[in-house]
Formats: structure tokens, C-alpha cells, sequence
């Protein structure tokens, strides 16, 4: 499992900043949200679109307001903050053609990357918040940043080259700047989510071939969670009590999703019967929100799993496609997942009563997709050929390999 195993979106192209602010430009109108899909305990919901022909959602606060990106008609990107009754608003860009949305704080303030120039390739990490607008967070001395996750206490992580060009794991600090959290001896390490305890997780090199999921605290430093029994693992999501979620190789040479405690270490999620599962999120009632490969599948599901009842697939919007990206304390989810069209939209999930989950009938569906063959129609085609066209710079995931390999 090399550093890309971890890499779904790439983002090529992009460059750096001299800290700009530039106002949320007016979005087009949004696609209508479709009415929800009722799925077993949860309901599934589109989040509409800014007039293009994707959407996707990165991150979820406890007021239920979304953020992720997604195109305009004219094809390029915008990070956007969606509001339940208020639909979704582009947040601009940093001077570029494109911006991507990563994670809100429950103060509505928003965090991500943007491109900072017209056709240049440097992008830069960006705050936004409804006062203030974008602005850049600069880097640790290097071209490029950044941001993927932020707290309530307007703390910032996320990765920047430093001056030998090095990718490295940051933390910024309102008043403060951005420091280096280091690594765990290899040549690179990025940061993924942070806690209101300034608990910071994701995936550190070790060694040149190596990288290893780590959980940061400023009395410990970094600190090595080791693996499911393989070579390689990384960090994506911690809970405000400080349970860690991720990836990792096992001894079988298999990608598992694990979640790891203090108490118990690292324990595997299992998978839906595939190779590859993810765990993205987690939250304090140590629910996990991620994704899996079924049985003989080509497509990942998404997934919600429980300590009680293990992994279980949620609704889709129609299509063979969906993932779990981030959870909040309610249960709350957001994602995206494919419609039966094949079109990629940002969705948000909701826990309601009723039996658990999808049913036999989701799982027999599921089985003929998965054995059915890639064809023109493929609704991740143009998705896996941008990831491999923009190879430069990547948003972390499951990987590229095990989702794009076959087409």
C-alpha cells in the first residue's frame, strides 16, 4: 500500500498565495434537492449541485450545515457551505479558478484549499467564515497547503511543503501561524482531523517505504498506532474523546478500516465481503462512517458501523457509488453517492426509526452490480480520469487504485 492507496480525488494544477480575501461570489442557481430515499434507519437526501454536474460533501457540524465542492456550469470548481432551508452557497476562491471545501467547526467557519492565481499551479490553505470571507493560511515555507479539518476553537490542520519541498503534517493557531508537527521519521506526513482537545491524527512516513497512522497531542508529540499486522496505515478521523479511525493493511494483505482507542488499540471494522473498507469518521458514541468494497465489487458502498452491530451498508441515491465522509454527534452523515443516472452528488444521511439498515433486496441489487462490467456509462469514469490526469496534489481516501484499477 504505497501513499496513494489513500488518494480518490486528485487535484492537479494547483499554486500559492500571497494571503488574498476575496468574497463568496454569487452561486448559481442550485439543483433542487431530490426528496429523500428511505433506506432501513436512515434517510438519504441530495444536496443538490451549484448549477454543474457534481457535488460531494466533506464535512458536517452540529448545526447540520455541509461543506464540500462542487462544479459550476462552467466546469469549474467552488468549495460550498450548504444550510438546512438555505440550500448551498459557493465560498469563492483564493484569486484562482478553483477552491474545494473541506470540514466546519460548529461556528459555521469553513476550511480547505484553493487555487490562488489564474493558471497557476500553487494552492493554499484557506479559512472562510461569513464575517471575514477567504483567506489563505499560508505554508510552512514551501509552494503548496492544505487545510482538511478544523475545531471549535479555530484551530486548523492539514499538510504544506516546507522549504526542501517536503510534505508536512501543520497546525495552525489563530494569533500564532502554522507550525511543523513533524514525523515519525520518514520523509512526509499529513494531518487529516484535530479535536477540541488539539488532538491531531493521519499518516506519517516512517521509513521510505512505509507510513504509519499517528495521533499528535503537544505533550506527546507524535505517537505511532501502529497496523492491523501489514506494512502501512494512516489516520483520518478523531472523536472529541479521542477514538481514532483510518486505514490499514493486515496481516492477510487485505485494507481495513479500523478504530482505534486507548484502552483496546487497534481494532479492524471489518468489510462488506471485498478487500478494502475505510474508516472516515467517528464521534464520541463511537459510531464510524466510511466506505467498503462488497463482495466481488467494483464500486464502495457506503458504510455505518456500531461497536453492537458491526458494518452495515446505507442508502444510495440510485447508483452503484457512495461514501461516507464525515459524521457529527446526531448521527448525522454526509457523503456522496451516485444517482441511478450516474450523475455524483453530495448528500446528507439521517438516522430515523425502523429496522436496521439495508435489507436483503439492497444486498441481492448490490451482488448484480458488482458483477455486471464497466461500460461507457460507467458513472466514475470521468471522476477516475481526473484523479489519474491531476496526479500532482490528492484529497486522501480510499484509494485510487482499488477504485479506478478496473476502469
Amino acid at each position: 500500500m504505497k501513499r496513494t492507496l489513500f488518494r480518490l480525488l486528485a487535484l492537479g494544477g494547483l499554486v500559492a498565495c500571497d494571503d488574498p480575501t476575496r468574497p463568496a461570489e454569487t452561486a448559481p442557481t442550485a439543483t433542487p434537492p431530490s426528496a429523500a430515499a428511505v433506506g432501513g434507519r436512515f434517510s438519504v437526501q441530495s444536496l443538490g449541485t451549484l448549477g454543474g454536474t457534481f457535488s460531494a460533501g466533506f464535512g458536517i457540524n452540529e448545526r447540520t450545515e455541509v461543506v464540500g465542492d462542487a462544479d459550476l456550469p462552467s466546469g469549474k470548481v467552488r468549495a460550498f457551505l450548504w444550510r438546512p432551508g438555505r440550500g448551498m452557497r459557493s465560498l469563492g476562491t483564493l484569486g484562482g479558478a478553483n477552491s474545494f471545501g473541506n470540514r466546519p467547526n460548529d461556528q459555521g467557519e469553513v476550511v480547505g484549499f484553493s487555487e490562488i492565481r489564474p493558471g497557476s499551479e500553487t494552492v493554499r490553505a484557506f479559512l472562510w467564515s461569513a464575517g471575514a470571507g477567504m483567506r489563505g493560511l499560508g505554508t510552512l515555507g514551501g509552494q503548496n497547503s492544505f487545510a482538511n479539518s478544523i475545531n471549535n476553537r479555530r484551530e486548523v490542520v492539514g499538510e504544506s511543503q516546507n522549504a526542501n519541498g517536503r510534505p508536512r503534517a501543520f497546525l495552525w493557531r489563530p494569533g500564532r501561524g502554522m507550525r511543523s508537527l513533524g514525523t515519525l521519521g520518514g520523509l512526509f506526513s499529513i494531518a487529516f482531523d484535530v479535536n477540541d482537545a488539539t488532538q491531531v491524527v493521519g499518516t506519517s512516513g516512517i521509513d521510505a517505504e512505509t507510513e504509519h497512522a499517528f495521533l499528535w497531542t503537544a505533550e506527546g508529540g507524535m505517537e505511532d498506532l501502529g497496523t492491523l499486522g501489514g506494512a502501512n496505515s494512516a489516520a483520518f478521523g478523531i472523536s472529541q474523546t479521542g477514538e481514532v479511525v483510518g486505514i490499514s493493511q493486515t496481516a492477510a494483505g487485505t485494507d481495513e478500516g479500523f478504530l482505534w482507542t486507548r484502552e483496546g488499540g487497534m481494532r479492524s471494522l471489518g468489510t462488506l465481503g471485498g478487500p478494502v473498507s475505510v474508516g472516515r469518521s467517528v464521534n464520541t458514541h463511537r459510531r464510524v462512517a466510511g466506505a467498503s468494497l462488497p463482495e466481488n465489487g467494483q464500486m464502495f458502498r457506503p458504510i455505518y458501523w456500531t461497536p453492537e452491530r458491526g458494518m452495515r451498508r446505507l442508502p444510495r441515491l440510485g447508483g452503484s457509488f457512495g461514501d461516507a465522509l464525515y459524521l457529527n454527534e446526531f448521527g448525522e452523515i454526509t457523503g456522496r453517492s451516485t444517482t441511478e443516472s450516474g450523475a455524483l452528488r453530495a448528500v446528507l444521511w439521517t438516522p430515523t426509526p425502523g429496522p436496521l439498515l439495508a435489507d436483503a433486496a439492497d444486498e441481492t441489487a448490490d451482488l448484480a452490480t458488482a458483477a455486471a462490467p464497466a461500460g461507457p456509462g460507467d458513472p466514475l469514469a470521468a471522476l477516475c480520469g481526473r484523479a489519474r490526469a491531476q496526479r500532482n496534489w490528492s484529497r486522501f481516501g480510499i484509494t485510487a487504485e482499488a477504485g479506478c484499477s478496473q476502469r
